[in-house]
């Protein structure tokens, strides 16, 4: 309860030596000081109420936030940064003949991009063009709406990324990071999510250049394939430089101590104690094909190490484990937890290794629990994995990472894409 006694006259009272004039005076009772507490113990409480729910509403929910951004930002009212008045052509800068195809890497960087813009026609019918020169700019008469795309790999060019007058979109896949800097340059690889960057790991290209009967094997759970559970573990690299990458070797002479381990490539482990190894036959050229995955189908485990623990980095070596229906022992960057079911392999970690070891071992004892992990999804989180890193295309996870890159570049409005910044979780 407050009492307000306003003198409609003047008065005047000393303060400090100061006389107030026209002043209202308040006086509060004890009544009126516990009703004030009260009101502000009230208005506390309200406040952390909305800020814990304010709290939980920013995790990171993908779903949520792409639910609420397709409302925010339909297709009829996204427009393109820059007024589109001309075809969009691609270019390649560097070597490049007329069996690209052939060379993997490059290939998946221009499927990408054709897939993400299908006005450009079939990338067969319609290959990009090659630049190596800045004369070859005026030849081809480069207008701001092109795409040139470079990689981390390609010798012959001898064009600044920012000296392109259109859009310059670098792949990196195996390379470290690309630190170009260029008002008009844009990356798709390891590279974490920016404004001008969208982490694409490796893995993320080649899938999307598979047939649709091999997507099926990573993407729907009910065709992920089984191993024949013939035999335990096997390893392949090629590498085998003492001190170069030597934890792979170390861990395969650990999980020698459970049973008896294979070895698929020339890499044998370093002891000298060879009489739990067994070699096999010679592994394939390329790391990738399907005499390997077929030999890995014997197996329950494939020990599947990176060559180095790197930000965006996760090559092929876990997919040709999963794509033979074997358990993957993977060692490499945490980032893979958000795009592959950690349920579904094993993360050796070459600092404490000992728990993957008695994961193993476990598993080795008991064939139920081993069964039920083989049964797991391969994806993290089904759909939304989907969404966040494959979907190049409109036909998987509603062309979000299609939408993504066109918005990123500005052929579709730039809200797009920064709104989507941080929502991986």
């Amino acid at each position: 309860k407050t009492e307000q006694i306003k003198m409609s006259k003047y008065f005047s009272r000393k303060n400090n030596g100061e006389e107030i004039q026209n002043a209202s005076v308040y006086r509060v009772t004890s009544n009126g000081l516990d009703a004030l507490r009260f009101i502000m113990i009230l208005v506390f409480s309200f406040v952390l109420v909305l800020l814990l729910v304010g709290t939980k509403r920013s995790s990171p929910d993908l779903e949520s936030n792409l639910s609420v951004r397709r409302i925010l930002l339909d297709d009829s009212k996204s427009q393109p940064s820059i007024p589109i008045s001309k075809p969009i052509r691609s270019f390649v800068c560097g070597q490049l003949d007329e069996k690209y195809r052939e060379e993997f890497f490059i290939w998946y960087g221009v499927k990408a991009i054709y897939d993400a813009f299908p006005e450009m026609g079939d990338s067969h019918t319609h290959p990009p063009r090659i630049l190596r020169n800045p004369v070859d700019i005026a030849v081809y008469e480069v207008h701001q709406y092109d795409i040139m795309i470079v990689f981390w790999n390609m010798y012959g060019c001898n064009i600044e990324p920012d000296e392109f007058p259109g859009r310059t979109v670098v792949f990196s896949g195996e390379a470290p990071r690309i630190d170009t800097v260029g008002e008009r340059v844009y990356y798709l690889g390891p590279n974490k999510d920016g404004y001008n960057s969208i982490m694409t790991p490796y893995v993320n290209f080649m899938i999307n250049v598979w047939d649709d009967n091999l997507k099926s094997k990573i993407f729907a759970h009910r065709k992920k394939p089984r191993n024949t559970q013939k035999h335990f573990l096997i390893y392949a690299a090629s590498n085998c430089q003492q001190g170069y990458r030597q934890y792979r070797d170390e861990a395969f002479d650990n999980f020698a101590e459970i049973s008896v381990v294979h070895q698929g490539g020339p890499c044998w482990g370093l002891k000298k104690d060879r009489s739990k190894v067994v070699k096999m036959i010679k592994m394939g050229k390329r790391e990738g094909s399907n005499e390997n995955r077929n030999l890995y189908h014997q197996y329950r485990f494939a020990l599947v190490m990176e060559n180095s623990n790197a930000d965006g980095y996760i090559s092929e070596k876990i997919l040709n484990a999963f794509l033979a229906g074997s358990i993957p022992i993977w060692f490499g960057t945490t980032d893979i937890f958000a795009i592959f079911n950690p349920d579904a392999f094993i993360y050796y970690d070459i600092n404490n290794p000992q728990p993957a070891l008695d994961r193993v071992a476990y598993l080795e004892q008991n064939r139920t629990a081993y069964r039920s992990m083989l049964s797991k999804p391969i994806l993290a989180d089904g759909e939304r994995s989907l969404e966040q890193w494959f979907s190049f295309s409109d036909d998987i996870g509603n062309g979000i990472l299609k939408r993504r890159i066109r918005s990123m570049l500005g052929y579709e409005s730039r809200m797009y894409h920064h709104g989507l910044l941080n929502t991986r979780s």
